[in-house]
């Protein structure tokens, strides 16, 4: 009878100490739980900076993954803001590319419906090249709007970007020669092959010369330049003008203000998304009224027949 009840007592007490230790070590979960939901609600609530700590081992994972939630919810956060400034900005400067040739239009065309002025072939001139300026903004607004669409498919096949340059030039040629600009052509006659869409290197290489034209407003010279070596094939236009108030990684987004008089700098920001999709890069240096350049590389590869690139 004793025995029996020594083991009877045993027994109560180690189901009293199990008890206990259960209870403690799920009061001690649910306190570390406790921090885990305590740290999600401020990140529900949004408050992005906050961070969870973990209290216990069992915790720590859960914690580290809540952490992670946190820093991409924060990154994207930070770039919609960043977008969302861009988009302001990009709008303001739309704006200002548009009035400027518009109220110069205006100007121009009263004086020659008065009869003012003693050079009206020199203000039909002014007003074909703001007209001109006109057309590529609408061109890059419509060429914009199909790459975020991803409306345009690239066709890469071996192009010569030599001859690219040179036709580019071309298109410039009444525009330079109205204004009085030295072009300086250095393209040799050797092809310079690449993996690019055609159309698309025009554009890229159209859009440096463009962009030259419209703010480098006190530019005598301008060249373009045609050069491989071992690394690859570039093409390089260059100006003496004002140069570029911007770094060069601000000159390549959308919406960044190029030149001294703003504008949207739709142009290099549309050339630098088609040299990526073509596998190149665009590089820019400027020092004011010696040499502004900006450049654009293909990597040194061999021309596949024919390769698409939706974008």
């Amino acid at each position: 009878m004793l025995t029996a009840s020594i083991i009877a007592g045993t027994a109560i007490v180690v189901l009293g100490v199990a008890t206990a230790a259960y209870l403690v070590e799920r009061a001690r979960r649910h306190s570390a739980l406790e921090g885990i939901v305590e740290g999600l609600d401020q990140l529900a609530s949004g408050n992005l900076v906050h961070r969870v700590v973990p209290t216990s081992r069992e915790t720590a994972e859960l914690a580290s993954a809540a952490n992670r939630l946190a820093e991409a919810m924060q990154a994207s956060k930070s770039d919609a803001l960043r977008r969302k400034e861009a988009h302001t900005q990009l709008i303001s400067n739309l704006s200002h590319d548009l009035r400027t040739p518009i109220t110069s239009i205006a100007g121009y065309v009263d004086a020659l419906q008065r009869g003012i002025g003693e050079d009206p072939a020199r203000h039909l001139d002014i007003i074909a090249t703001k007209t001109a300026e006109l057309t590529r903004l609408a061109d890059d607004l419509f060429y914009l709007t199909r790459l975020d669409a991803g409306d345009l498919s690239l066709k890469l096949t071996p192009v010569d970007v030599s001859e690219v340059a040179r036709r580019c030039l071309l298109g410039f040629e009444h525009e330079l020669r109205s204004r009085g600009i030295d072009v300086v052509v250095q393209i040799p006659d050797s092809t310079c092959e690449v993996a690019a869409d055609e159309a698309a290197l025009g554009r890229v290489i159209g859009n440096f010369v463009a962009n030259s034209l419209k703010h480098a407003r006190s530019m005598r010279r301008l060249g373009v330049a045609v050069d491989r070596d071992d690394d690859g094939c570039a093409v390089t236009v260059w100006d003496d003008g004002e140069g570029f108030p911007k770094g060069v990684t601000e000159l390549l987004e959308r919406g960044t203000s190029v030149g001294p008089g703003g504008g949207a700098g739709l142009g290099l920001s549309i050339a630098h998304e088609l040299s990526a999709r073509m596998g190149a890069t665009v590089r820019v240096s400027s020092v004011a009224g010696e040499r502004t350049s900006v450049t654009v590389l293909f990597p040194r590869t061999t021309p596949t027949p024919s390769t698409e690139e939706n974008v």
